[in-house]
């Protein structure tokens, strides 16, 4: 008991020191603020959580797994994670100054470009699933915690409970759930528009064990976290509810607001006042034996001085050197036997959901491959094939997009191949563009010199859209993939492939095996096609293919997906007819070949079975090469109304759609006739 009380009164100091240092971002920063309320809160859990001897982390190996992870759910107090990151060595406290720049390391909600951090967070609700997904490879490798802190704020978007639930029911006991439940929000800083309500209640009920403290209670707040890291466990997650106020810590009411800016007479003033708490509290230091105080503040980074009476007369902070080295780079490739997969005969036909499963279960021999459903999985065929070989890798979450596309991202962050899955339409959209953003930052941190991350270490992820273009047939316009190509498309950093046949899927899978492929949306169709490419094709990503190629073409039709199967069929009516027309399937966009037939003056139609990627891909490339178009050399032809218009796919059966959106072979070839 002793020892906690020590510790706890060192901890007051530390504390303070670490609210300087978001001064200081908040003085230098760009724009002279920073999201306060938040981050003032937020700073006595992270200086129990860093300096209480609670979470294990490796300043100089931040990409190590034999380490915790910590996951800063609520991004907007990315200032209280910085006051302690230049503090443990993970970067220089230069850094504090210049934040929220362009060129600056802390940014307005933190990401991978800071040493430690290993995705990007901001966009509310998300942070739980992601620690979800290291909870689930910790337990798997059998040591290391997951911490997460999230706020009561928060907890009013729905998908933190897609995170919650899986977490009770996956028996996550390795998570511990940090609850920053300061009663605020952006729009009303002293209470929430939705009220947490029996928060504790809630939390008991989806399987958590719960503790709750006043944050300021220190010995309280470690005695709780010692209970989680040291205690013997019951397979249930914890949450730790920490009761306080938005800005607590901070003296003026400025402190208080969700951004705070302060003139230089509040800098000085909130300066003052911490200089006296500290005092203070240093003075208190002496109620404990001189030589634990000792040995507790030089684990915290601080050498201890004499007062003029004989006691601790302060607390020096040392320099913490920049600890950070570059983690060794990942061999990314599956490693599995090629023979054992499915060998699609050509012109015979395979549903996409058997070849899923047969591919699923010869690369799950890998661990590092996982496959995550959300109870589609009847469609898919990934968890059938994984189980087969691997059931822990197998995972469905339920009705729950957005925390099956975040648990990916942290398993894929810890070096796993991970494929997920749903109609293209119930990806969850805001989980898309955080997962990109975090791709981008690793990817920037890679490739700069001296970067935390090397070769390896970015996201590589399979989103798996079935039932693309028109195959959902009659499920409606909820389901209908006719739109998805082009909003993800929208995406920075995402490869989308949209393939035509058993056999291009296969091999797409095995480009993806590789490794490094990075974030790649692939369109499945759902009912059984024939294969249309020979055993020996294999897919490269940005090239187009002909499969059928006349000597002198009169036109030629470019298609993805299903309707590469109409195009072939106009192709052929077309023959009859006496006209030569070649079919070119291109599953990934192919600007060179397009440039070539162009330039070679031949009539192109684009059909496709969605709003027009292809040919809106084409559109903007051919204006940046400055290719020369003579009238009539391009049609379209798509699921757009007649005037061009977007527009969503209601119900019916694959020949009604086709019919009534004018993409039947005969309507194909009526626009080359």
């Amino acid at each position: 008991m002793e020892e906690i009380r020590a510790l706890s009164a060192l901890l007051r100091v530390k504390e303070l020191d670490l609210r300087e240092n978001l001064l200081v971002q908040c003085q230098y920063a760009v724009d002279g603020g920073m999201h306060s309320g938040g981050a003032q809160s937020a700073i006595i859990p992270l200086t129990a959580l860093y300096y209480g001897d609670i979470l294990r982390y490796k300043p100089r190996e931040p990409a190590s797994s034999d380490q915790d992870v910590f996951i800063l759910s609520k991004g907007h107090a990315v200032a209280a994670l910085a006051a302690v990151y230049a503090e443990a060595g993970y970067f220089s406290k230069e850094h504090l100054r210049n934040s929220r720049g362009w060129d600056s390391l802390i940014r307005g909600h933190p990401g991978p470009i800071i040493p430690g951090v290993p995705v990007a967070t901001g966009p509310l609700g998300q942070g739980i699933s992601v620690a979800c997904g290291y909870a689930l490879k910790k337990k798997e490798e059998g040591e290391f915690d997951v911490y997460c802190l999230t706020g009561d704020g928060e907890l009013q978007e729905g998908s933190c409970w897609e995170g919650i639930q899986f977490a009770g029911e996956h028996r996550l006991d390795n998570l511990c759930l940090i609850i920053d439940k300061n009663n605020g929000q952006s729009d009303d800083v002293h209470k929430l528009f939705l009220s947490a309500g029996n928060l504790s209640g809630r939390l008991e009920a989806f399987g958590f064990r719960v503790f709750t403290v006043e944050a300021a209670n220190i010995p309280r707040l470690l005695e709780y976290l010692g209970e989680f890291r040291y205690g013997s466990r019951d397979s249930r997650p914890t949450a730790l509810i920490c009761e306080t106020l938005k800005g607590f810590g901070g003296f003026s009411i400025n402190a208080g607001k969700h951004k705070a800016s302060f003139s230089g007479e509040e800098f000085a003033a909130e300066r003052s006042l911490l200089a006296q708490a500290r005092r203070r509290r240093i003075r208190n230091l002496n109620a404990f034996d001189r030589e634990r105080v000792k040995a507790l503040a030089e684990k915290m980074g601080y050498s201890l001085t004499e007062g003029e009476d004989g006691g601790i007369g302060n607390l020096i902070p040392r320099e913490i050197p920049v600890q950070v080295t570059q983690a060794p780079s990942r061999d990314k490739a599956l490693h599995y036997d090629a023979a054992k997969l499915p060998d699609p005969e050509k012109g015979k036909s395979y549903g996409a959901t058997d070849i899923a499963a047969g591919l699923a279960r010869v690369f799950a021999v890998d661990t590092n491959f996982y496959t995550i459903d959300a109870d589609l999985s009847n469609v898919s065929g990934l968890y059938t094939g994984t189980a087969q070989t691997n059931r822990y890798h197998a995972l469905n979450v339920g009705i729950a997009e957005c925390n099956m596309m975040c648990i990916a991202e942290a398993l894929a962050a810890e070096g796993a191949n991970v494929w997920v899955s749903t109609f293209g339409p119930f990806f969850n959209w805001q989980a898309f563009r955080r997962i990109a953003v975090s791709y981008q930052e690793r990817q920037e941190v890679i490739t700069k010199a001296g970067g935390w991350l090397s070769e390896g270490h970015n996201l590589d992820i399979t989103f798996l859209s079935t039932a693309s273009n028109l195959d959902t047939t009659v499920n409606g316009a909820t389901h209908m993939s006719n739109d998805d190509i082009c909003f993800v498309g929208s995406l920075a950093h995402v490869k989308i492939i949209d393939t035509c046949c058993p056999r291009q899927f296969l091999s797409v899978a095995r480009w993806i095996a590789q490794g490094g492929r990075g974030l790649v949306y692939l369109r499945v169709m759902r009912n059984p096609s024939p294969a249309l490419y020979d055993p020996g094709y294999l897919f490269e990503y940005g090239k187009g293919y002909f499969l059928r190629r006349e000597r002198d073409p009169q036109g030629v039709i470019v298609s993805s997906g299903h309707g590469v199967i109409e195009a072939l069929a106009a192709a052929e009516l077309l023959s009859q007819r006496g006209l030569g027309v070649s079919v070119v399937d291109m599953p990934s966009y192919d600007g060179e070949l397009l440039g070539n037939l162009i330039e070679g003056g031949v009539k192109i139609l684009f059909a496709e079975q969605n709003n027009g990627a292809l040919f809106d891909r084409f559109s903007r490339d051919a204006l940046k090469r400055g290719l020369s178009l003579r009238a009539g050399q391009v049609r379209a032809l798509n699921t757009r109304d007649s005037g061009d218009g977007l527009r969503f796919i209601q119900s019916g059966s694959y020949p009604q759609l086709i019919k009534a959106l004018g993409l039947r072979a005969e309507d194909i070839a009526a626009a080359l006739n």
